[in-house]
């Protein structure tokens, strides 16, 4: 198996092979996704700004943080890790950096978005829409991806966030999928390795895999509830599951603390709990254990 997760990830979509993926907070959520047996790890600004800033997605972090977060989930894992660009921090010139330091961390690839800054989850509700930019500027920025980057294997994947500058509502109205094949298919042309798409129900990921010339990628989330399956039946590269740790994790975290609150004991969650036993064999305790005997560490 080649050594590169990048080049793991190219081999497995040459073979025709659906990928899951699951999206982490952090690098113990990485782990933890390793661990159960996906394939790989996505770490999205949505998670994120979640968990670092306890703040929505409405492009809060600089990339500067966002690196530092990618850097320490690509090194607790050996899976790929695909990473956010977001719109890449700028304009051509700005992705030409943004590539390059976001390669240098050992990610497998990124996504970049077609939206104008400041880039805001597409699907999030009650703020004011998106705006994209022209095909011209992104078909510019992807090229100066392509440029940028030091290993060809190294995944550049476009998304283009049409349903960000409508309502739902207008979107189907307008056909606006229409829109995403237009842009996605230039995107592709481009040379975008891969296009991601948000598909809502099983005859859009349909729609799209017949009229998009790339691999797809595909979300699931609670916007997007759809399951594996129904990837790996229309032939999508990978599937992810954007979002999945971090509501789990709230949710445990909501109702263990209430729980804590109202009994005031301890004695009370401790079946919400990992143990000391199971918590530091996650961790790789016994690795250090063993450099301490092995190199006389006092």
């Amino acid at each position: 198996m080649p050594a590169h997760p990048a080049a793991r990830v190219r081999q497995a979509i040459a073979g025709a092979q659906t990928l899951h993926f699951v999206g982490a907070n952090d690098a113990l959520s990485a782990l933890l996704i390793e661990r159960a047996g996906f394939d790989g790890v996505y770490l999205g600004s949505y998670s994120t700004q979640a968990t670092f800033l306890a703040k929505p997605d409405l492009d809060l972090m600089p990339k500067t943080e966002r690196l530092f977060i990618l850097r320490n989930v690509v090194k607790a894992v050996s899976v790929p890790v695909i990473a956010d660009m977001e719109e890449g921090y700028g304009n051509a010139i700005s992705v030409i950096e943004a590539v390059r330091d976001f390669e240098a961390t050992g990610a497998a690839g990124v996504h970049i978005d077609d939206e104008v800054i400041p880039c805001k989850c597409p699907v999030m509700q009650g703020v004011p829409p998106n705006r994209l930019l022209s095909t011209e500027e992104m078909c510019g920025k992807i090229r100066a991806a392509v440029c940028a980057r030091q290993n060809p294997d190294f995944l550049l994947i476009a998304r283009s966030d049409v349903v960000g500058t409508v309502t739902r509502e207008e979107y189907y109205q307008h056909n606006l999928m229409e829109e995403v094949v237009r842009r996605s298919n230039l995107y592709a042309a481009a040379g975008a390795d891969a296009i991601m798409i948000m598909g809502f129900t099983e005859e859009e990921l349909s729609y799209y895999a017949k009229k998009v010339s790339a691999p797809l990628i595909g979300l699931y989330a609670p916007a997007e509830p759809i399951a594996f399956g129904e990837f790996r039946r229309r032939k999508y590269a990978l599937a992810i599951g954007t979002i999945a740790t971090l509501y789990m994790y709230m949710r445990a975290l909501i109702d263990g603390l209430r729980e804590l609150k109202r009994t005031e004991d301890w004695n009370a969650v401790q079946d919400r709990m990992v143990t000391d036993p199971e918590f530091f064999q996650v961790l790789g305790l016994e690795r250090y254990r063993r450099m301490y005997k092995e190199f006389s560490i006092s």
